[in-house]
């Protein structure tokens, strides 16, 4: 019967249960609750003797139960109910995720808490004798109320359904410095977390394909999984989904973008066949691109709605000019690059040159940390003039989740590794302080504050961090808290730290270049089409850093 069956997909991902690890608030009538801290059998039977109860009289009272499982994940709940009494064959219960503790015990509309993209927030009914599934969200708490009077319910587990692709952690980097190791791990994590149906955004907001956001979620797959279809799958679905001569996600910026993956994409895995397939969009693409570029240098992307915009807290500031035309000078580039493989040397040159004449007329206001770092990057600005007039000041002040790997790029390319790495640290090491398991879609260093935890419940008038934070679609509790776009800090520890740089499509040539900064070793593993790469650097008593590599047939290291 199966073979005959016509499949709408696959599911790529596999399914794995996750105990509650705290209990960190209950009322009403509930007892028995760290029963369901215990492992048991995920199979529910006639006899569960330890199991929670929870139970209402007809006071008004409901019976509640909050859950921490320790770390934020994607996925759903399990809920193996034993018995129901009181006359209700199916007691009617609510239950609300959340990434923070205090998330998860808001109401809807509640410092704008939403189900948005993923209900988060529902009512269910339970059952005796049952095993039930619910939700799709990204999370880390429960909260479950019994809201029928009168009732008990007996439960004997409520397990997360953790649901993710099982991929192997090929890329690893350890160090000297304990945070800066765990601020890699998170990273990867994070990213590997929205690697769902296509690579996602979000997981519980913003599940969509943004091709702008999903470059450093590129860099990240490159560094820790080496190849996955995931990255081809977006860009094709961005190119279908938004036919020329429209742009990606209606988003011109978000076009420079998927010209920017498909090359750094392509130069790590030499793989040619996306890129032919989609050759005709990608010249006609870039058609679009250099009549966009004037000859005295300025540019006409102004025209467009969004036309400079870098990322939501500069999309405001009229100084994201300047680096989105570097940023576009980059993606002209990548086109050129592209271009050599379909040998159209015309539309090459062109491209070249449209990207010269955007760095023969730079713009006077770039002050933005943002816009320095890619005028850096692209060579529109002096590395040591962007990172001391601009990147360095005020330390992680103004870093952004997801420019975070290009920002910390551009300071260590003025020679500034020491300072990079402590920017590092105060940045993605304050998320960690206050509870993160991931990191977020945005974060200022501003918003920390004493006492102030994910998995702390505030009280009345006491200070929210995940509440009380947040702009534009992203305010309060509508604020993400796991965006892969956050995880640039695998990138760049890889390329900069450890120093693996790629110096040939396919990585059958790499240039290894540590840069330790006040770290006295480091060591790691980066995987490549041909295998792993495994280095090892030791500082000296002079200063010098002491090299030890194995790189795998077909790789070969240059200087």
């Amino acid at each position: 019967m199966i073979s005959k069956m016509h499949f709408a997909g696959e599911d790529k991902k596999v399914r794995k249960y996750l105990l509650p690890k705290a209990v960190i608030y209950k009322a009403g009538g509930v007892s028995g609750e760290d029963n369901l801290l215990v492992q048991k059998d995920v199979q529910i039977s006639t006899d569960e003797p330890d199991s929670m109860e929870m139970k209402n009289t007809g006071d008004g009272t409901h019976a509640v139960i909050l859950l921490d499982f320790g770390v934020e994940f994607a996925g759903g709940i399990k809920i193996l109910t034993e018995r129901c009494d009181g006359g209700l064959v199916t007691p009617d219960f609510r239950l609300t995720f959340g990434e923070s503790a205090n998330e998860a015990m808001s109401n809807i509309g509640d410092k704008n808490a939403t189900n948005d993209h993923s209900i988060r927030d529902m009512n269910i009914q339970l059952t005796l004798f049952s095993d039930m599934e619910f939700g799709q969200t990204g999370y880390r708490f429960a909260r479950l109320e019994l809201l029928s009077p009168n009732t008990s319910v007996r439960i004997k587990s409520v397990l997360g359904v953790f649901t993710y692709r099982d991929l192997e952690y090929k890329g690893s980097f350890c160090c000297s410095d304990d945070l800066l190791n765990r601020i890699y791990d998170v990273a990867a994590y994070t990213c590997h977390l929205n690697m769902q149906n296509n690579l996602w955004d979000g997981i519980k907001r913003d599940r969509l394909v943004w091709i702008g956001d999903m470059h450093p979620e590129m860099l990240t797959i490159r560094t820790v999984f080496g190849y996955d279809q995931c990255i081809e799958e977006g860009l094709d679905f961005a190119a279908r989904q938004t036919p020329l001569p429209d742009f990606a996600n209606h988003m011109i910026t978000y076009s420079m973008w998927w010209l920017l993956i498909t090359w750094d994409w392509y130069l790590h895995n030499g793989k040619t066949n996306f890129i032919m397939e989609h050759r005709e969009y990608i010249e006609k693409l870039l058609e679009q691109f250099t009549e966009l570029v004037l000859e005295d240098g300025q540019d006409l992307l102004g025209e467009y709605p969004m036309g400079y915009f870098l990322d939501w807290p500069t999309s405001d500031l009229k100084e994201a000019r300047a680096g989105v035309r570097a940023l576009f000078a980059m993606a002209l580039k990548a086109g050129a690059g592209l271009c050599d493989l379909f040998d159209n040397q015309k539309l090459e040159e062109k491209c070249i040159r449209k990207a010269e004449l955007l760095g023969k007329n730079i713009p006077d206001e770039y002050g933005i940390k943002a816009s320095a770092a890619f005028m850096s990057l692209a060579g529109h600005l002096d590395p040591k003039q962007a990172a001391d007039e601009v990147l360095l000041v005020n330390g992680a002040k103004d870093i952004s989740t997801f420019l975070s790997y290009y920002q910390l790029s551009a300071i260590a390319n003025a020679g500034k590794m020491k300072e990079a790495l402590d920017i590092l640290k105060e940045y993605y090491g304050g998320m960690l302080s206050v509870g993160a398991t991931t990191f977020w879609e945005d974060f200022s260093v501003d918003w920390l504050k004493e006492g102030s935890r994910l998995d702390k419940i505030s009280g009345e008038g006491e200070y929210d961090i995940h509440g009380d934070n947040g702009a534009y679609c992203y305010i309060g509790y509508r604020h993400s808290l796991c965006h892969g776009w956050s995880s640039g800090p695998t990138a760049f520890l890889a390329e900069r730290v450890l120093g693996i740089q790629i110096a040939a499509p396919g990585c059958k040539k790499i240039r290894i270049r540590p840069d330790l900064g006040q770290l006295q070793w480091a060591k790691g593993t980066y995987p490549t089409p041909y295998g792993v790469i495994s280095v090892s650097h030791v500082k000296q008593a002079d200063g010098s850093i002491q090299t030890e590599y194995d790189v795998p047939d077909g790789v070969t290291v240059i200087d």
